[in-house]
């Protein structure tokens, strides 16, 4: 296949997503890295296209500018295909520029700050959804994607309850003030918008409960609160979910959980048994029937169902697939889907899973603040 010609946004130096996905869209050498502006600082523009291989004349500090100048090459020349890295602030304004200049973008999460940015760019790719996807990375996983068949299919009956967790503990002292440049955007409200932990990894919980599940969550009530004192945004909380059907669930995240790397489990209970995923041992899915008896089911072809997720397969069963190899996953869907061949690649989180998103963290934060049930309205 003709790779797609990408340009990326943010993703310079000290980026912790950058080199992640500049990884994760070459390994199948199905997207190329032609242009970026990888930071507004010149030397460290510079010093991240030289590592890539980009040629000066394709670099720029004004993601706008560099935009203007892609759109104004040849056809055959110019990026195809818009990666945004940079920290949430820019999400919003970067995607409307690029989707109103012809390009495809694959956008980080959240959208962007809070939902009422977010609704240009939705009006714009509602034109063109196949255009625009985002990098809710989890989906990727080959058994996620297996996970979410074998829930359709009735593997554990009538769902029931769902009950999520992802918690981390990098922030548990306040490394904002000591110079982590991670911390310090992500706990800003300027940058990061008008949650920290929830929409930060909050949605990530939010995203796989509604993916697996196949059903919208309806309703919260939230608790979620700044366990550091002085931090401006939360690093901490849970929520009561109702979901369609009757379905009820509960979220727990935080970032203050101390040993904590980055713990992200689900478990879902149906009428006639359960099942469980876990990010840091993603190539296996526990079935539990109603007997409490537990089967698991491992990355190999000859003990997946889903064709989709087979094809999400890189390596022979027994060897760990990975977290770039996820997102790798979604690049590829997304490339093969620009080349007109999305009836090859599992479906990709687009602009309506950005916009519930965001619908639910301001549900989280309402409900939080009123200490009762909020409608999840997208």
């Amino acid at each position: 296949m003709n790779p797609v010609r990408m340009a990326m946004i943010g993703g310079g130096p000290g980026s912790f997503m950058g080199p992640v996905h500049r990884r994760a869209a070459a390994m199948d050498d199905c997207i190329r890295l032609v242009a970026g502006a990888f930071s507004r600082d010149d030397g460290r523009n510079r010093a991240t296209a030289e590592a890539a291989g980009i040629s000066p004349a394709r670099i720029s500090t004004d993601a706008i500018a560099l935009l203007d100048r892609e759109a104004a090459l040849p056809k055959d020349e110019r990026a195809e295909l818009i990666s945004i890295i940079a920290p949430n602030n820019i999400h919003a304004a970067v995607a409307t520029a690029a989707l109103e200049r012809g390009f495809a973008v694959f956008c980080e999460k959240p959208l962007a700050r809070d939902a009422a940015d977010a609704h240009a760019v939705a009006a714009l790719a509602a034109a063109r959804p196949d255009r625009f996807a985002m990098a809710y990375t989890y989906q990727g996983y080959p058994m996620v994607q297996e996970a979410r068949a074998l829930i359709a299919a009735g593997a554990i009956g009538t769902l029931q309850r769902v009950s999520v967790s992802y918690t981390q503990g990098w922030l548990t002292q306040p490394v904002e003030t000591q110079g982590n440049a991670q911390a310090v955007w992500r706990t800003d409200p300027a940058q990061s918008g008008s949650s920290g932990c929830f929409g930060d990894i909050g949605v990530h919980a939010q995203n796989m409960v509604e993916f697996l599940s196949g059903l919208p969550i309806e309703a919260v009530m939230a608790d979620i609160r700044a366990a550091v004192p002085g931090r401006r945004l939360d690093d901490d909380g849970a929520a009561l979910l109702r979901l369609a059907g009757g379905v009820r669930g509960t979220l727990v995240a935080s970032q203050v959980c101390a040993g904590e790397q980055n713990r992200f489990d689900i478990a879902l209970f149906g009428t006639q048994g359960a099942l469980r995923w876990a990010q840091e041992q993603p190539t296996q899915i526990v079935l539990t029937d109603a007997d409490g008896r537990a089967t698991t089911l491992s990355a190999n072809p000859a003990m997946m169902t889903d064709p989709a997720a087979r094809a999400a397969l890189r390596l022979p069963g027994g060897h760990p697939e990975g977290y770039i190899g996820a997102l790798a996953n979604l690049y590829r869907s997304f490339a093969l889907t620009l080349r007109g061949r999305g009836d090859a690649a599992p479906p990709l989180p687009g602009i309506a899973s950005g916009m519930r998103s965001l619908a639910f963290v301001e549900a989280v934060i309402e409900s939080s603040r009123t200490h009762g049930w909020v409608a999840v309205n997208d």
